[in-house]
């Protein structure tokens, strides 16, 4: 895990990655690093913090996702009640 203050932090923002979550949260945790006055010995909570928000926003987005789902789903007619 790469974290504030560290070089690798900004040399892992550059390289490609497979793992998107990953690159989400630590681009998140710089930016609370950056918020904070570049303060050090609190990567460990940036980072926690980082997961906590995005966790947050992914589960709202899915939330919001599955209404409009279900929404779209009810006034097509293509439900399970059987004949109309």
């Amino acid at each position: 895990m790469y974290a504030p203050g560290d070089k690798q932090w900004k040399d892992a923002e550059m390289e490609p990655s497979t793992n998107g979550t990953e690159n989400q949260v630590r681009q998140r945790a710089y930016e609370l690093w950056e918020q904070h006055g570049r303060s050090e010995g609190h990567k460990v909570e940036f980072w926690l913090q980082a997961e906590r928000e995005l966790k947050s926003e992914w589960s709202s987005s899915d939330i919001s996702k599955g209404v409009s789902a279900n929404a779209a789903s009810a006034r097509s007619g293509s439900g399970s009640d059987g004949p109309g």
